[in-house]
């Protein structure tokens, strides 16, 4: 194979040996049937370049761990020195189905290797110490095993003991990682997966599941939905026992009185305790999960902690995002807010908007622009799962509850595609922030039709890092063109200026 020019290549560099960790954006020659065989012989042409020269003769000693994907072949040479593997020490090289090389990663340690692997506490400390750090006691051992292993930490690797502890109250699989001459807890992390729940939720509401609505009415009220109306689906990612609905990206635990569920199952109707919950739970944590999709991951990701929810906050018929507690509070006057999670989803959009551009909706433009992202997501995000007619509306469950709306057809709280123009705009001190958002929501409606979702959302929810609190309609279209040509080399840049101008939103030149 052969050599790389890394002038050539694009690289991410290591923090602590000089040399690169990834290295990528470049095709080799073709190497032999043998993925095994052509890794080697791609690292053997390229060790000098990627510092690891010194080490290729013990990571060809063990066969490495193959993968074999839909479109290419994933080699994995774990790191070992004196016989023990090295902590997250490891080199892949990334093959397509001709074994050309197109990605290589290396975490391996090149320098200061050590002359011999030191222990100065013995195994029954280094157990002690993990069970300590934990706050068990070693009379009530759990299950253990114990490898002797090296850690890295910044330039220098240490000799240590790694040790797996599994415990079932509360049910943990946690690896330690302890200092083998001192005894210091190196690193701790529990492994295990995160405990679920079943529950039953609408998705996004009844009126969806059952589009022929009437029946949910009697003598103008809100009848119990059927049970053709609910989906049962799973709440993942709960926190330590699971009992309560605390996770990792959403937690419903500040609600009054929040249910707790010792056999992890919801599976009651919206009229019982937890519904709410639940219904809180799914959706934002399906959003959030989205938007990792979209890129928003690590340190992108839009929410550094779990969303906090009340689910039954107020007696109000009304719902909101307060920027100050960083929580989503729900009402429970009429249909509960919370039952419909176009309404969830409404709200989320005000906390991925403070979580981008903290303090956002100071200026009446930008409020209503809060309300019309609002709108546009929770119709973004639940589009394909409606029917065609119901497709531009928002909130159709919750606007049973009122005469007004639900007399509509489809009934809805608010539409998206209304003709309203920038020319409409009420800047009045008593405008309703609502009926101006729906000036803005029908553009980024528009966007949506026009592009398709994944590209819209993208260009959308992205345009956000470039505003402020205060901004107005003609800053967020431009925020929204030069987010286009920062993620697609400004492809839509006509089709961008084409909605802007029919509602009157600009300049846009």
């Amino acid at each position: 194979m052969n050599a790389l020019n890394l002038k050539a290549c694009r690289i991410i560099p290591g923090k602590n040996y000089g040399t690169p960790k990834e290295v990528w954006r470049f095709r080799s020659t073709p190497g032999p049937a043998d993925p095994v065989v052509a890794a080697h012989e791609f690292l053997g042409a390229n060790g000098e370049l990627l510092g690891i020269a010194s080490l290729l003769s013990d990571l060809r000693k063990r066969r490495p761990r193959v993968l074999e994907s839909l479109g290419a072949w994933h080699v994995i040479l774990q790191q070992r020195h004196l016989g023990r593997a090295v902590h997250r020490g490891y080199v892949t090289v990334h093959l397509d189905k001709e074994r050309r090389a197109y990605l290589v990663k290396s975490r391996a340690v090149p320098l200061d290797l050590p002359t011999k692997w030191v222990s100065r506490i013995s195994e029954e400390r280094a157990w002690r110490e993990a069970l300590g750090s934990l706050s068990m006691s070693p009379s009530k051992a759990p299950a253990m095993s114990l490898k002797q292993v090296w850690f890295p930490a910044r330039k220098l690797i240490h000799p240590a003991y790694k040790i797996r502890v599994h415990r079932e109250q509360p049910r943990s699989e946690w690896i330690i990682y302890v200092h083998a001459e001192t005894g210091r807890i190196l690193s701790k992390y529990d492994n295990l997966a995160r405990v679920s729940w079943t529950a039953r939720v609408f998705d996004p509401n009844p009126v969806i599941a059952a589009p022929e609505w009437q029946p949910l009415t009697q003598s103008g009220k809100v009848r119990r939905p059927p049970d053709d109306a609910y989906k049962t689906v799973e709440l993942g990612d709960l926190k330590g026992r699971g009992d309560r609905l605390d996770g990792a990206r959403v937690s419903t635990t500040l609600t009054n009185h929040p249910i707790v569920s010792r056999d992890h199952r919801l599976t009651t109707g919206s009229t019982q305790p937890g519904f709410e919950e639940a219904m809180a739970y799914y959706h934002i944590d399906r959003a959030v999960r989205y938007l990792e999709t979209l890129g928003y991951t690590g340190p992108r990701a839009i929410f550094a902690d779990p969303v906090p929810v009340t689910a039954r906050g107020t007696r109000q018929d009304n719902s909101w995002y307060s920027p100050s507690m960083k929580c989503l509070v729900f009402g429970t006057g009429g249909v509960d807010d919370a039952e419909d999670a176009e309404v969830i989803l409404h709200e989320l959009g005000h906390a991925i908007q403070d979580a981008i551009c903290p303090d956002f909706g100071q200026s009446s433009e930008a409020a209503a622009m809060g309300e019309g992202f609002g709108d546009y997501f929770a119709a973004s995000f639940f589009a394909d799962r409606k029917p065609a007619r119901f497709q531009p509306t928002f909130a159709s469950w919750d606007a049973l509850s009122s005469p007004a709306l639900r007399e509509g057809d489809p009934p809805c709280t608010r539409r998206l595609d209304e003709p309203a123009t920038y020319e409409s705009f009420d800047h009045s001190p008593r405008a309703d922030e609502h009926e101006n958002g729906q000036i803005w929501s029908a553009a980024l409606w528009e966007i949506w039709n026009a592009l398709g979702r994944e590209v819209a959302d993208r260009i959308i929810i992205d345009s956000h890092f470039q505003l402020d609190g205060f901004t107005m309609f003609a800053r967020g279209a431009r925020a929204i063109l030069d987010a286009d040509a920062n993620l697609f080399q400004g492809q839509h840049v006509e089709a961008l200026r084409d909605v802007f101008r029919r509602r009157g939103i600009g300049p846009v030149e």
